[in-house]
């Protein structure tokens, strides 16, 4: 009898659409630091699908950005992710009032 690692076979042969641990760490990380509340507003902002809420827009679009950076490390990577939604989501009409 053959015994099967699902863990290693599942990391080899990872769906479209499967979010790692390290981008969940992030986008963890991003959502509290930023205070992404609940809603479907932000996906349009990440340029993913707007089916999804921001919760899981967060998650697929931090994916997307790790699944193209080779060699790179969780905090350095969270530090850039985090310089990038800056740019990205609008900013408020909030202070100097």
């Amino acid at each position: 009898m053959k015994i099967i690692n699902y863990e290693q076979l599942f990391g080899e042969f990872k769906p479209d659409g499967a979010i790692s641990n390290d981008a969940n760490v992030i986008a963890n990380a991003l959502m509290r630091e930023l205070y992404i509340s609940y809603g479907h507003k932000l996906a349009r902002f990440l340029g993913v699908k707007s089916c999804f809420d921001n919760d899981m827009a967060m998650r697929i679009w931090v994916q997307k950005r790790l699944d193209v950076s080779l060699g790179y490390l969780v905090d350095d990577m969270c530090h850039q992710l985090q310089s990038e939604l800056y740019e990205l989501l609008p900013h408020s009409g909030y202070g100097g009032y």
